[in-house]
């Protein structure tokens, strides 16, 4: 039962029905850890009704994977098919277990991480929800978006890298650069991070510098 905000799902059937019932009810957001690796045929189908309901009424659907996805040709194709639709797909070397979060109200988590078959957990818990959520976040501040690996254009940067050195030329910290881009601080550290690396940089200042050298600005 759920009187304690918890109710088990046994097997993947019943999750599965659980999670096109959710979704099809879903106004404003479904967020989705997709932990697990490469997905199944049959997994990679449902999602993707289930996503085209979600986003079809206008709501927000955001995925982090693990960065394996990548190299998995179906499930690289259903991520790339969600970005095209308007949804959102970021990658993470490491993922918290499967779980999946309809509109900061009802979460479904795995009964055993290590395998998804034995079913899931629907649980309704305010506080126990909203700290899903609070995770859920963490993880997407820091996982990688789709097509990060291919955006950067001939000069090696992408827009977004370009304009996020600019601004730290221009003396902007962490926060306002990342305040102009509408990322977040921890974000723009990462983008940093990658830019000094690829540079062989030891400092922001000589990144810039050898950014200059390069042509990137």
């Amino acid at each position: 039962g759920d009187e304690n905000g918890a109710e088990r799902l046994d097997g993947l059937r019943a999750v599965r029905r659980r999670i096109e019932r959710l979704t099809g009810n879903a106004s404003r957001a479904v967020v989705t850890f997709l932990s697990g690796g490469p997905q199944s045929a049959a997994s990679l189908a449902a999602a993707r009704r289930n996503d085209e309901s979600v986003l079809r009424r206008g709501a927000t659907v955001r995925t982090i994977g693990p960065d394996a996805v990548r190299r998995d040709p179906a499930t690289l194709e259903y991520a790339r098919w969600l970005t095209g639709q308007g949804g959102e797909f970021r990658t993470s070397a490491s993922l918290p277990p499967a779980m999946v979060l309809v509109d900061s109200a009802v979460a479904l988590v795995s009964i055993d991480p290590a395998d998804t078959r034995e079913g899931a957990l629907c649980l309704t818990r305010p506080g126990v929800v909203a700290s899903l959520g609070a995770l859920f976040e963490c993880v997407w501040d820091a996982a990688t978006p789709l097509g990060a690996d291919r955006a950067a254009d001939r000069a090696g940067l992408s827009e977004q890298e370009r304009e996020l050195l600019l601004l730290i030329a221009q003396g902007h910290t962490d926060e306002s650069a990342a305040a102009q881009l509408f990322v977040s601080p921890r974000t723009s550290r990462r983008m940093m991070a990658s830019i000094m690396e690829r540079l062989g940089a030891r400092s922001r200042f000589e990144a810039g510098v050898k950014a200059a050298r390069h042509g990137w600005l």
